[in-house]
């Protein structure tokens, strides 16, 4: 395929595949496809190759999973296929009307205990609200930061010491389809919300000594250490107790289960079913469906490629897929007769227009129609 490359009589289908191996094996390259590029690749993929050779001598045809994948492709086998659409506009047509679906964006709204709702992309930078001393700031980079005043800690720990409890407002931060946000807590730690997601808690933070929110969707978390005052993260069937600590909880109704990933530190989790507290290591993820849990090993890059800009799928059906694109660029999926048996293996950012998403389902020969740049029909 390289060699194809080389003379400059390759298909477009070749050209996704060396794209994503020029990207993967070298990400230093910028452009064009220069013979010391292909070169260093090539020899890349060989040295690759010899490895997987002398460590597993009886298994010659078991390649390292990216190449068996890209094998896959030139053999054309129907599953597991690799596609890398950022650069390939040219090679396909789509209709002009299809890239007015745009991406989503940065925006949320900020519901405060009195029902006001403040539209976070409308809102001027600075102090956006004030509730029992807890002051709430829009940041010029677009994220909300709540800030304790020193005289409420002091009533905080004055309350605290003669046995109760000063009691805070909640809010409610919501993101729409086709929006993200960026929230910093009170007590220092940041949440990254994805879209059609909420957060709840107290405006401080501080709940009989813990430290509660309830999760709706999917957020990423990194936890600011404070062992006297532990974090605990409710969704709709467990309970995440956080030590200190970064991971991801995927918990979108639609998706049927609950995903609870640990990058670092440790969580334990508990659920409404068995109040038996299960611990995750850093690199795993505890799946709940229905009552039963089930840990595994993570996927680390696919958990966390929607907070990196990026749509990263590993055999992942189609429903999968449409699902986390319908959130994204706030669109409707509609089915007319079976469902395609189709298995995406890849990654698209998230920044760009649905053309990228439409290239990909022409590519994989889906046929789809768009209906007023808000419904895609997958019609089989």
């Amino acid at each position: 395929m390289l060699e194809k490359i080389r003379s400059g009589n390759y298909t477009p289908e070749e050209e996704i595949i060396a794209k994503h191996w020029l990207h993967k094996l070298n990400s230093k390259i910028q452009s064009g496809y220069s013979d010391h590029d292909l070169e260093r690749v090539s020899d890349e993929m060989w040295n690759v190759l010899m490895k997987e050779k002398l460590n597993r001598p009886t298994k010659i045809f078991k390649l390292w999973p990216r190449i068996a994948v890209a094998v896959a492709i030139m053999m054309v086998v129907s599953a597991g296929l690799i596609f890398y659409f950022n650069d390939i506009k040219h090679h396909i047509n789509l209709e002009s009307s299809y890239t007015d679906i745009a991406p989503g964006k940065i925006g949320a709204t900020l519901t405060l205990a009195n029902g006001e709702k403040i539209r976070l992309s409308d809102a001027a930078n600075g102090e956006i609200a004030k509730e029992a001393d807890i002051s709430v700031t829009k940041t010029a980079d677009g994220q909300v930061v709540y800030k304790i005043t020193s005289q409420a800690r002091n009533d905080d720990n004055n309350s605290s010491l003669q046995g109760g409890t000063t009691k805070y407002p909640y809010n409610t931060l919501s993101t729409a389809k086709g929006e993200t946000y960026i929230l910093t807590l009170p007590d220092k730690s940041k949440v990254w919300l994805n879209a059609a997601s909420s957060l709840t808690y107290s405006a401080n933070l501080n709940e009989r000594g813990m430290r509660r929110v309830k999760l709706e969707g999917e957020a990423y978390f990194e936890i600011f250490k404070d062992k006297a005052h532990p974090f605990i993260v409710k969704t709709e069937n467990q309970e995440v107790i956080v030590h200190g600590t970064h991971f991801n909880i995927n918990s979108y109704a639609d998706e049927g289960r609950t995903k609870t990933t640990l990058l670092e530190g440790t969580v334990g989790i508990t659920t409404v079913y068995n109040a038996r507290e299960v611990m995750l290591k850093p690199g795993q993820q505890a799946e709940l469906e229905g009552k039963s849990m089930v840990v595994n090993s993570a996927n680390l890059e696919e958990v966390l490629a929607w907070k990196n800009g990026l749509f990263k799928f590993k055999d992942a059906d189609i429903r999968t897929v449409m699902r986390q694109m319908a959130r994204w660029y706030n669109i409707e999926v509609i089915y007319q007769g079976k469902v395609p048996d189709i298995v995406f293996t890849g990654e698209m950012y998230r920044n760009e227009n649905a053309n990228q998403l439409l290239n990909m389902l022409k590519f994989y020969k889906v046929n789809f129609k768009v209906v007023d740049s808000k419904k895609i029909v997958i019609i089989n």
